[in-house]
């Protein structure tokens, strides 16, 4: 019985030794993420329309939510057949994309995800269209996405998690094994007198 349990602990500190020397498992985390995780508040004046615009940022997406909501200024009654789209650009460079608002059941009201892959500052504008083809512009927020890092810290601790489990179940089964002995120790002193 020794036996099985020294196995079992020579193989758990070879695999926790090819884990630490890079072997392993563990390998660098990377993280990306957006800058300022506060909702943002705006609004604008976009033509006839007054645009209420909330974004949410969705850090582990690198995306941004767009809750947008269009009213007639003139009346005050949610603006009717809209088209909003959102064209992003990161500054600095030629990175351009957009996104089409879908419409809700709530008139006036539509809603986009934003991607923003790469890092850096990214600038959004709405774009919203009418029937008769009018475009009119509303300002969006920037968002920075910080670059990708890596971090040994996340391999580290994924060792010292993995060496936590192996020594309890080292230790388990070594509780097991004196209790079994033990049993066989009392079972054999009964049948002996």
């Amino acid at each position: 019985m020794r036996g099985a349990t020294g196995i079992l602990l020579v193989v758990v500190l070879l695999a926790l030794a090819g884990v630490g020397s890079g072997a392993g498992v563990a390998t660098p985390a990377h993280a990306q993420d957006i800058i300022g995780l506060d909702e943002q508040d705006r609004e604008t004046q976009a033509g006839p329309y007054t645009v209420v615009v909330n974004a949410r940022p969705l850090p582990s997406l690198q995306a941004a939510w767009f809750i947008i909501r269009a009213t007639d200024t003139a009346s005050g009654a949610p603006a009717g057949d809209l088209r909003v789209r959102i064209i992003t650009s990161r500054q600095g460079s030629d990175d351009t994309g957009f996104a089409h608002a879908t419409k809700l059941d709530q008139p006036g009201t539509f809603v986009a995800t934003v991607n923003m892959k790469k890092a850096g500052v990214w600038e959004t504008d709405l774009l919203i269209e009418t029937p008769s083809g009018a475009t009119y512009s509303a300002e969006g927020f920037d968002f920075e996405v910080i670059a990708p890092t890596s971090s040994p810290q996340a391999g580290f601790v994924f060792i010292g998690v993995a060496a936590a489990i192996f020594a309890g179940a080292g230790y388990l089964l070594w509780r097991i094994r004196r209790t079994q002995r033990e049993r066989a120790a009392r079972a054999g002193d009964a049948t002996a007198a």
